[in-house]
Protein backbone atom coordinates (compact mmCIF):
# COMPACT_ATOMS: atom_id res chain seq x y z
CA UNK A 1 0.00 0.00 0.00
CA UNK A 2 0.96 3.21 -0.98
CA UNK A 3 1.02 6.51 1.41
CA UNK A 4 -1.23 9.53 -0.10
CA UNK A 5 -0.89 12.76 1.42
CA UNK A 6 -4.41 12.47 3.45
CA UNK A 7 -2.83 9.64 5.71
CA UNK A 8 0.24 12.07 6.30
CA UNK A 9 -1.93 14.70 6.95
CA UNK A 10 -3.86 11.99 9.92
CA UNK A 11 -0.35 11.20 11.34
CA UNK A 12 0.79 14.68 11.24
CA UNK A 13 -2.65 15.69 13.09
CA UNK A 14 -2.60 12.57 15.59
CA UNK A 15 1.01 13.21 16.27
CA UNK A 16 0.08 16.93 16.80
CA UNK A 17 -2.60 16.82 19.07
CA UNK A 18 -1.69 13.66 20.83
CA UNK A 19 -5.82 12.48 20.33
CA UNK A 20 -7.64 11.04 17.35
CA UNK A 21 -10.69 12.79 18.91
CA UNK A 22 -8.94 16.20 18.36
CA UNK A 23 -7.11 15.19 14.97
CA UNK A 24 -10.55 14.32 13.59
CA UNK A 25 -12.03 17.55 14.65
CA UNK A 26 -9.13 19.83 13.28
CA UNK A 27 -9.34 17.97 9.92
CA UNK A 28 -13.39 18.25 9.50
CA UNK A 29 -13.55 14.60 9.34
CA UNK A 30 -15.00 11.77 11.41
CA UNK A 31 -13.69 9.73 13.79
CA UNK A 32 -14.13 6.50 12.20
CA UNK A 33 -12.37 7.81 8.82
CA UNK A 34 -9.80 8.78 10.86
CA UNK A 35 -9.19 5.71 12.65
CA UNK A 36 -9.59 3.95 9.20
CA UNK A 37 -6.67 6.20 8.27
CA UNK A 38 -4.55 5.29 11.35
CA UNK A 39 -4.82 1.61 10.75
CA UNK A 40 -3.82 1.77 7.17
CA UNK A 41 -0.28 3.48 8.50
CA UNK A 42 0.00 0.93 11.19
CA UNK A 43 -0.09 -1.83 8.88
CA UNK A 44 1.99 0.28 6.33
CA UNK A 45 5.05 0.24 8.64
CA UNK A 46 3.70 -2.67 10.79
CA UNK A 47 4.62 -0.87 14.09
CA UNK A 48 1.30 0.81 16.38
CA UNK A 49 2.97 3.99 15.79
CA UNK A 50 0.84 5.55 18.44
CA UNK A 51 0.16 3.98 21.74
CA UNK A 52 -2.53 5.40 24.66
CA UNK A 53 -1.16 6.87 27.92
CA UNK A 54 -3.63 8.04 30.02
CA UNK A 55 -5.56 10.46 27.86
CA UNK A 56 -3.18 11.02 25.18
CA UNK A 57 -1.66 8.80 22.52
CA UNK A 58 2.01 9.14 22.71
CA UNK A 59 4.21 8.37 19.47
CA UNK A 60 6.21 5.62 18.97
CA UNK A 61 9.96 5.35 18.41
CA UNK A 62 9.21 5.06 14.95
CA UNK A 63 6.77 7.87 15.03
CA UNK A 64 8.90 10.19 16.30
CA UNK A 65 11.46 9.03 13.53
CA UNK A 66 8.22 9.89 10.88
CA UNK A 67 7.14 12.98 11.81
CA UNK A 68 10.28 15.10 10.54
CA UNK A 69 9.91 13.98 7.43
CA UNK A 70 6.46 14.37 7.46
CA UNK A 71 6.07 17.84 8.51
CA UNK A 72 9.12 18.49 5.49
CA UNK A 73 6.41 16.66 2.79
CA UNK A 74 3.36 18.86 4.03
CA UNK A 75 5.42 21.87 3.86
CA UNK A 76 6.37 20.80 0.25
CA UNK A 77 3.07 20.23 -0.44
CA UNK A 78 1.79 23.34 1.01
CA UNK A 79 4.02 25.31 -1.16
CA UNK A 80 3.06 23.43 -4.48
CA UNK A 81 -0.61 24.50 -3.36
CA UNK A 82 0.18 28.39 -3.13
CA UNK A 83 2.69 28.30 -6.16
CA UNK A 84 1.32 31.03 -8.61
CA UNK A 85 2.96 31.93 -11.98
CA UNK A 86 1.16 34.82 -11.69
CA UNK A 87 0.93 37.44 -8.51
CA UNK A 88 -1.77 40.07 -8.27
CA UNK A 89 -0.96 42.03 -5.44
CA UNK A 90 -4.47 44.34 -5.79
CA UNK A 91 -6.79 40.95 -5.83
CA UNK A 92 -4.49 38.62 -3.84
CA UNK A 93 -5.02 37.64 -0.12
CA UNK A 94 -2.08 35.96 0.90
CA UNK A 95 -0.49 35.95 4.00
CA UNK A 96 3.17 37.71 3.89
CA UNK A 97 5.11 36.09 7.15
CA UNK A 98 7.85 38.58 8.00
CA UNK A 99 10.15 38.17 10.73
CA UNK A 100 11.64 41.73 11.72
CA UNK A 101 14.45 42.73 14.24
CA UNK A 102 12.96 44.88 16.72
CA UNK A 103 13.89 48.22 15.27
CA UNK A 104 12.34 47.28 11.86
CA UNK A 105 9.47 46.62 13.27
CA UNK A 106 9.45 50.34 14.64
CA UNK A 107 10.42 52.10 12.25
CA UNK A 108 9.88 50.28 8.90
CA UNK A 109 6.94 48.24 9.42
CA UNK A 110 3.98 51.18 9.14
CA UNK A 111 5.86 52.41 5.80
CA UNK A 112 4.87 49.11 4.79
CA UNK A 113 1.59 48.49 6.27
CA UNK A 114 0.49 52.04 4.51
CA UNK A 115 1.56 50.96 1.52
CA UNK A 116 -0.23 47.80 1.12
CA UNK A 117 -3.18 49.54 2.69
CA UNK A 118 -3.04 51.07 -0.68
CA UNK A 119 -1.58 49.20 -3.48
CA UNK A 120 -2.16 45.66 -2.22
CA UNK A 121 -5.49 46.15 -0.05
CA UNK A 122 -6.71 42.36 0.59
CA UNK A 123 -2.76 41.30 1.36
CA UNK A 124 -2.41 40.15 5.05
CA UNK A 125 0.85 40.43 7.35
CA UNK A 126 2.00 38.04 9.58
CA UNK A 127 4.90 39.23 11.59
CA UNK A 128 7.22 37.38 13.84
CA UNK A 129 10.40 38.30 16.13
CA UNK A 130 14.05 37.10 14.37
CA UNK A 131 15.03 33.66 16.85
CA UNK A 132 17.10 31.03 16.58
CA UNK A 133 14.33 29.50 14.98
CA UNK A 134 14.04 31.78 11.50
CA UNK A 135 16.79 29.97 9.40
CA UNK A 136 14.67 26.96 10.06
CA UNK A 137 11.59 28.48 9.35
CA UNK A 138 12.40 30.41 6.76
CA UNK A 139 14.14 26.40 5.10
CA UNK A 140 10.81 25.36 5.65
CA UNK A 141 8.81 28.26 3.87
CA UNK A 142 7.20 29.63 7.06
CA UNK A 143 8.72 32.54 6.75
CA UNK A 144 8.83 34.34 3.67
CA UNK A 145 11.46 37.49 4.36
CA UNK A 146 13.69 38.26 7.13
CA UNK A 147 14.41 42.50 7.59
CA UNK A 148 17.02 43.97 9.73
CA UNK A 149 20.62 43.69 10.70
CA UNK A 150 21.10 40.11 11.27
CA UNK A 151 24.22 38.58 10.65
CA UNK A 152 23.19 34.81 11.38
CA UNK A 153 21.72 34.63 8.05
CA UNK A 154 24.38 36.00 5.99
CA UNK A 155 25.54 32.75 4.92
CA UNK A 156 23.51 30.58 3.34
CA UNK A 157 20.48 32.81 2.52
CA UNK A 158 20.19 35.24 -0.32
CA UNK A 159 20.74 38.89 0.69
CA UNK A 160 19.97 42.54 -0.57
CA UNK A 161 21.10 45.36 1.24
CA UNK A 162 18.77 48.38 1.74
CA UNK A 163 20.59 50.95 3.80
CA UNK A 164 23.63 51.63 5.34
CA UNK A 165 23.34 52.09 9.04
CA UNK A 166 25.64 53.88 11.92
CA UNK A 167 25.37 54.26 15.93
CA UNK A 168 24.64 57.70 17.50
CA UNK A 169 23.85 58.11 21.26
CA UNK A 170 20.56 59.43 22.62
CA UNK A 171 19.81 61.64 26.10
CA UNK A 172 17.30 62.98 27.71
CA UNK A 173 16.87 66.19 26.67
CA UNK A 174 17.45 68.17 29.61
CA UNK A 175 20.23 65.75 30.83
CA UNK A 176 22.04 67.99 33.29
CA UNK A 177 25.83 66.99 32.23
CA UNK A 178 25.25 66.43 28.51
CA UNK A 179 24.01 70.37 27.83
CA UNK A 180 25.46 70.33 23.86
CA UNK A 181 25.05 68.47 21.18
CA UNK A 182 28.39 66.15 21.38
CA UNK A 183 29.78 63.65 23.94
CA UNK A 184 33.67 63.19 24.34
CA UNK A 185 35.15 60.01 25.18
CA UNK A 186 35.56 60.62 28.77
CA UNK A 187 31.99 61.85 28.97
CA UNK A 188 30.52 58.23 27.80
CA UNK A 189 32.78 56.52 29.86
CA UNK A 190 31.63 58.55 33.15
CA UNK A 191 27.77 58.34 32.18
CA UNK A 192 25.39 55.67 33.04
CA UNK A 193 24.37 53.48 30.17
CA UNK A 194 21.55 51.31 29.07
CA UNK A 195 22.49 48.36 27.26
CA UNK A 196 20.55 46.53 24.55
CA UNK A 197 20.82 43.22 24.10
CA UNK A 198 19.73 42.71 20.35
CA UNK A 199 20.38 40.37 18.33
CA UNK A 200 23.92 40.82 16.11
CA UNK A 201 23.85 44.83 17.05
CA UNK A 202 24.72 44.55 20.65
CA UNK A 203 27.69 41.93 20.16
CA UNK A 204 29.39 44.38 17.13
CA UNK A 205 29.12 47.24 19.95
CA UNK A 206 30.69 45.33 22.98
CA UNK A 207 33.16 44.07 20.61
CA UNK A 208 34.47 47.95 19.33
CA UNK A 209 34.40 49.58 22.89
CA UNK A 210 36.73 46.54 24.00
CA UNK A 211 38.93 48.11 21.11
CA UNK A 212 39.13 51.53 23.31
CA UNK A 213 39.16 50.03 26.34
CA UNK A 214 35.65 51.30 27.32
CA UNK A 215 33.53 49.74 30.10
CA UNK A 216 30.17 50.93 30.23
CA UNK A 217 28.47 51.74 33.79
CA UNK A 218 25.63 49.98 33.01
CA UNK A 219 22.57 51.49 34.79
CA UNK A 220 19.86 48.49 33.30
CA UNK A 221 19.98 46.13 30.08
CA UNK A 222 16.92 45.48 27.94
CA UNK A 223 16.41 43.13 25.84
CA UNK A 224 15.32 44.97 22.91
CA UNK A 225 15.17 48.10 21.66
CA UNK A 226 11.37 48.60 22.71
CA UNK A 227 11.61 50.29 25.88
CA UNK A 228 14.58 52.34 25.28
CA UNK A 229 12.63 55.32 24.44
CA UNK A 230 11.05 55.70 28.01
CA UNK A 231 13.89 54.95 30.02
CA UNK A 232 16.18 57.90 28.25
CA UNK A 233 12.86 60.15 28.93
CA UNK A 234 12.96 58.97 32.14
CA UNK A 235 16.80 58.90 33.48
CA UNK A 236 19.89 60.64 33.05
CA UNK A 237 21.04 57.26 31.87
CA UNK A 238 22.08 57.49 27.83
CA UNK A 239 22.11 55.07 25.20
CA UNK A 240 23.75 53.91 22.20
CA UNK A 241 21.34 52.92 19.25
CA UNK A 242 21.25 53.01 15.23
CA UNK A 243 20.50 56.34 14.10
CA UNK A 244 17.58 55.32 12.27
CA UNK A 245 15.91 54.27 15.54
CA UNK A 246 17.15 57.73 16.93
CA UNK A 247 14.78 59.44 14.21
CA UNK A 248 12.07 57.89 15.16
CA UNK A 249 12.22 58.43 19.18
CA UNK A 250 13.33 62.03 18.19
CA UNK A 251 9.58 62.37 16.77
CA UNK A 252 8.31 61.60 20.17
CA UNK A 253 10.31 64.36 22.02
CA UNK A 254 11.90 64.19 24.99
CA UNK A 255 15.44 63.26 23.66
CA UNK A 256 18.43 64.41 21.54
CA UNK A 257 20.91 62.82 19.69
CA UNK A 258 24.58 62.82 20.02
CA UNK A 259 26.99 61.81 17.53
CA UNK A 260 28.98 58.93 18.94
CA UNK A 261 32.38 59.97 20.73
CA UNK A 262 34.66 56.83 19.16
CA UNK A 263 34.53 55.71 15.15
CA UNK A 264 32.32 52.90 14.57
CA UNK A 265 32.06 50.93 11.25
CA UNK A 266 28.91 51.31 9.26
CA UNK A 267 26.79 47.69 9.13
CA UNK A 268 24.14 46.80 6.15
CA UNK A 269 20.19 46.47 7.13
CA UNK A 270 19.33 44.06 4.48
CA UNK A 271 16.25 42.09 3.65
CA UNK A 272 17.45 38.44 3.51
CA UNK A 273 15.19 35.33 1.83
CA UNK A 274 15.64 31.50 1.42
CA UNK A 275 16.30 29.76 -1.79
CA UNK A 276 13.37 28.07 -1.75
CA UNK A 277 10.99 31.32 -2.42
CA UNK A 278 13.78 32.97 -4.76
CA UNK A 279 11.82 32.64 -8.33
CA UNK A 280 8.52 32.63 -6.19
CA UNK A 281 6.31 35.36 -7.51
CA UNK A 282 4.38 36.95 -4.61
CA UNK A 283 7.88 36.98 -2.64
CA UNK A 284 9.76 38.71 -5.88
CA UNK A 285 6.64 41.67 -5.50
CA UNK A 286 7.51 41.65 -1.66
CA UNK A 287 10.65 41.93 -2.19
CA UNK A 288 10.52 44.33 -4.90
CA UNK A 289 8.11 46.42 -2.56
CA UNK A 290 10.61 46.65 0.90
CA UNK A 291 13.36 47.42 -1.32
CA UNK A 292 11.60 50.38 -3.31
CA UNK A 293 10.36 51.80 0.37
CA UNK A 294 13.60 51.48 2.46
CA UNK A 295 16.39 51.18 0.13
CA UNK A 296 18.50 54.22 -0.21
Amino acid sequence: MDIDSRLVQIFYEIYRHRSVSKAAEFLGIGQPTLSVGLNKLRLHFNNPLFVRVGNSMEPTDLANDIYPISVEFLNKLKLLNQYNFDFDPVSSSYEFKISMTDISHLVLLPKLVSYFRIHAPNIRLNISPIDTQTPLLMSTGEIDLAIGFIPQLEAGFYQQTLFQQYYVCIANRDHPRLTGLEISEEQFKQELHIDILATGGHYILEHELQKYGVDRNILIRLPSYLGVGSVVRGTDAIATIPDYLSQFLLDQGGIKKLPFPYPLPNYAVKQHWHARAHQMPNNKWLRQVCFQLFSE
